[in-house]
This record gives structure tokens, C-alpha cells and sequence, in this order.
């Protein structure tokens, strides 16, 4: 199996690890099993599947492969590391192995949804210990896979969803009475893979719209790769434009406008994670997934706002469930810190 010996490597030194017969990760049972984990950051290919080229929308159900293999995170199993954001290191060069490589699953590493089926999700939910998952939606203009996730949904008591409305339908307000006859709990939005600023007018309209509905709004925020490799040759001019988009600076425009919504900035501001106790500060609105943030971000996050607006999320299938977790237990130094970020602050925003 590929790269097994390098894996096999990272679970002895992450005791709190376990390498499993398909080459991903797992959490060991006995460190995750007591909190109900509500794992707030998911997708799965029909909730995103609106986005791929027809001769790419198709399902893979093969649960001997690798989703960490097929990820772009990390960009190489060398480069794998627990105390980086995305768990990975970034290079600065693209002429180099590393640089290569990583351009290389920047651009193929979306292929993994192809693999997120909903049988491969539940199987690595139980692995992890994940009792519930809120899968988000992510559509391109006037496309939708709303009622295909409505019926999921309304099959599987173990899994939420947030709609996806684009600021650029040509019916918002049609768009947006249509899902809430469905069984959503909330909305998402996707700036970087739109490549449609968080804070122009299109997204501000639509954010108002939203906020009317009174539930919860998640957008993905912060730069999304480190501004070493931004500057480099490794991604491409359309990535560093897209990247821009969710500035986390960008949010406080968007706050402005809507001071009564559940926020839930997602990532914690990815590269921008230095700017993100001071909005949540001045915005008591706002929540936070840590999906893809090392512990020793966590626990900053926990010293400079506490527990309670801190949401538990995974971004799966692109970062093993294993690595949030592992996160959030080394990162929380009380039992209800762990709870809260676990499971307790999903319940209320979510009303479960």
C-alpha cells in the first residue's frame, strides 16, 4: 500500500492515532467515544456534484482507497504535518519535487468527492466516533442538488444539511423559498469556489436575504493558502485571485450589514487565523468550525473568546476526520471545553 511505512510512522508517533487496513486514519475509539461528536464541516459528492462537468459526475465506491491518498491535503505524505494548517507543509517553489507535486493536487485533489459516497461517509464517521454530520451544499448558478440531499437527509438521521443559494441565480428569492420547504439547517457560501467576493454587492444582497430566514450562515473565510506560497509560482493566477475572495478583512463589511445572523466564519480564517479573535471579539454574532486548524490554534482560540462559539467541523472529505479530532483533544484543557466544542455548541446553534 502506498506510503504505508510513512503512515505507519505518523501513528506511532501520535499515540492518540491509528492507521486503518485502507490507509486512512482513525481516532482511537476511547479518547472520542463519551462526546457525541457533531462534526459541523462535511461534503459528500451529491452535495457538490452540481459543480463538476458531466463525464466527471459519477460516484466511486471503493472503501479500500485512500481518501487521504486522493486529497490535496496533505500535498505528499513527507509533507504531512499535524501542526500546520491543512496538516501539511507549503512550498514556496514550484520548480522543485515538492512544488510539483503540490500544484499537481491542487489541481486533482477535488477528485476525492468522487469517493465521499454516503455509505463511505458513514463508515468513517463510525471509525471516528462522529455521531451526527451537517454535509454542506455547494451549487453553481441557477444548479441545485437540493431535493437529491433532501431525500438523503430524510433517510439518515445521522446527517444535516445547509442549502447552497449563488449570489448570481436568477431568482434569490425563489431559490431561497424553495429550500425552506426542505430540511435544511442553515446556509452555506462558497466565495473561493464561486470566485465571487464575500463582500460585493451580489453576496451582501444575498446574505440579507438569508439573515431574514433566521438560520445560521456559514461562508468559508480567510486566505486559503499562506502568503510564502501565495507569492510564489506554485498556484495558479485563477487560484491566488479565487483565494482573495474571503479575505478575512473582507468580513467586516459583511458583519455590518448583518448584526443579528448566526455567523459561523468556517476554517477559523484559514491563513488568516491571526485576525480571527479580534472580529469574533467585536462581533458576538459569530461562530467558528476549526476544520483544518492545528491545535496550538485551537488553543488560542479557546484563551482569547472561550469555548463557547467554537464548533467542532472536519472538512472531510479533504482532511481526515482523525486530524480535527486529534486537534480539538490536545487543544482543550477542560472536559467542557471539549464538550462545548465537541457537540454542545452545535446543539443550540442548530437547535437539536
Amino acid at each position: 500500500m502506498r506510503n504505508r511505512k510513512e503512515k505507519e510512522l505518523i501513528a506511532k508517533n501520535n499515540p492518540e492515532l491509528m492507521l486503518c487496513e485502507n490507509g486512512d486514519f482513525k481516532i482511537r475509539d476511547e479518547l472520542a467515544e463519551k462526546y457525541e461528536i457533531i462534526d459541523m464541516h462535511c461534503h459528500m459528492f451529491k452535495g457538490l456534484s452540481q459543480l463538476f462537468p458531466s463525464f466527471l459526475q459519477r460516484e466511486i465506491n471503493a472503501p479500500h482507497v485512500s481518501l487521504m491518498d486522493k486529497s490535496c491535503f496533505p500535498f505528499s505524505i513527507k509533507m504531512f504535518d499535524t501542526d500546520k494548517i491543512s496538516f501539511t507543509e507549503y512550498p514556496s517553489k514550484l520548480i522543485s519535487k515538492e512544488g510539483i507535486v503540490t500544484r499537481i493536487k491542487l489541481f486533482s485533489g477535488a477528485l476525492v468527492l468522487n469517493y465521499a459516497t454516503e455509505e463511505r461517509l458513514i463508515s468513517d464517521m463510525n471509525a471516528n466516533q462522529i455521531r451526527k454530520t451537517v454535509i454542506q451544499q455547494i451549487n453553481p448558478p441557477n444548479r441545485s442538488c437540493a431535493e437529491e440531499m433532501d431525500r438523503i437527509i430524510k433517510n439518515n438521521d445521522r446527517l444535516y444539511t445547509f442549502g447552497s443559494v449563488h449570489p448570481y441565480d436568477n431568482d434569490v428569492n425563489k431559490r431561497i423559498n424553495e429550500y425552506m420547504k426542505l430540511d435544511i439547517k442553515g446556509w452555506k457560501l462558497n466565495p473561493h469556489i464561486w470566485g465571487v467576493p464575500i463582500d460585493c454587492e451580489k453576496s451582501i444582497a444575498l446574505l440579507k436575504k438569508l439573515a431574514e430566514t433566521e438560520l445560521p450562515i456559514m461562508s468559508c473565510s480567510g486566505t486559503g493558502l499562506p502568503e510564502k506560497t501565495l507569492m510564489s509560482s506554485v498556484p495558479s493566477n485563477k487560484t491566488k485571485k479565487e483565494v482573495m475572495t474571503q479575505q478575512l478583512g473582507r468580513f467586516e463589511k459583511v458583519l455590518e450589514c448583518i448584526p443579528n445572523a448566526k455567523f459561523i466564519l468556517a476554517h477559523s480564517g484559514s491563513f488568516d487565523f491571526k485576525y480571527i479573535s479580534g472580529l469574533m471579539k467585536k462581533y458576538p454574532n459569530t461562530y467558528t468550525d476549526i476544520s483544518i486548524q492545528p491545535s496550538e490554534n485551537i488553543k488560542k482560540l479557546i484563551c482569547e473568546i472561550g469555548s463557547e462559539r467554537i464548533l467542532f467541523g472536519t472538512d472531510y472529505p479533504f482532511v481526515s476526520q482523525a486530524f480535527s479530532i486529534l486537534s480539538v483533544l490536545r487543544a482543550a484543557n477542560t472536559e467542557q471545553e471539549r464538550i462545548n466544542i465537541f457537540n454542545a455548541n452545535a446543539k443550540k446553534l442548530l437547535r437539536i
